[in-house]
């Protein structure tokens, strides 16, 4: 499987579903991706309906690099400005399932400061956060793609890991940023395996 070029999603104007449903092979992705690629809400508590069981946050790297405009175009910030860095996995809790890991680009002073301490505190996943504080955002879902989990944009390798899968194992990913008071405050790249499971976990009783 060969890397393609990641699908851009026009802005403004359009269905979101038909733009993503251009993606090279969406059709026949199991109903639970094509789901989450087109969402607008939070996938960890669309995982945790799906699945039937808490879907929780393994932190793998976090920490704070000076913005490179060229690395990330939608955030919109200023050239040097402080932003964190923070690459996750969605774990579940019963299962031991990893369904997506995702790296996050967020700028800290455009948030509420008890945001910007949960982040560093807390390991929960950034819409439970956004939600326990009370920030109203929306998403702009700008790419999506699909690659060799090895060639996945950002991670790299590193995504393969995390997900437990070969390098040669396929990813379909995609790109939003989160905006509040009219400004981007965030960009996350989600990566979700193709062998995404399709039965719920068996529950007690």
């Amino acid at each position: 499987m060969s890397e393609a070029a990641p699908l851009l999603v026009p802005r403004g104007g359009g269905s979101l579903r038909e733009a993503v449903a251009a993606l090279p092979g969406f059709a026949g992705l199991a109903p639970v991706l094509r789901t989450l690629l087109t969402t607008d809400g939070t996938v960890t508590e669309a995982l945790a309906a799906f699945y039937g069981e808490d879907v929780g946050v393994e932190v793998l790297s976090q920490g704070y690099r000076a913005y490179e405009g060229r690395l990330n175009r939608e955030l919109e910030a200023a050239v040097g400005t402080r932003m964190l860095e923070r690459t996750i996995v969605l774990v579940g809790a019963a299962s031991g399932r990893r369904y997506a890991a995702a790296r996050s680009r967020i700028v800290p002073v455009l948030l509420p400061p008890g945001l910007q301490e949960g982040l560093l505190a807390e390991r929960e996943p950034l819409g439970k956060l956004m939600l326990a504080h009370r920030l109203e955002t929306f998403r702009e879902i700008v790419a999506v793609g699909r690659c060799p989990a090895g060639e996945a944009p950002l991670l790299g390798m590193s995504c393969a890991d995390a997900l437990g899968l070969g390098a040669g194992d396929g990813v379909v990913w995609r790109t939003y940023r989160v905006v509040s008071g009219g400004r981007p405050v965030m960009s996350v790249t989600e990566f979700f395996p193709e062998c995404f499971p399709e039965i719920r976990p068996e529950t007690p009783g």
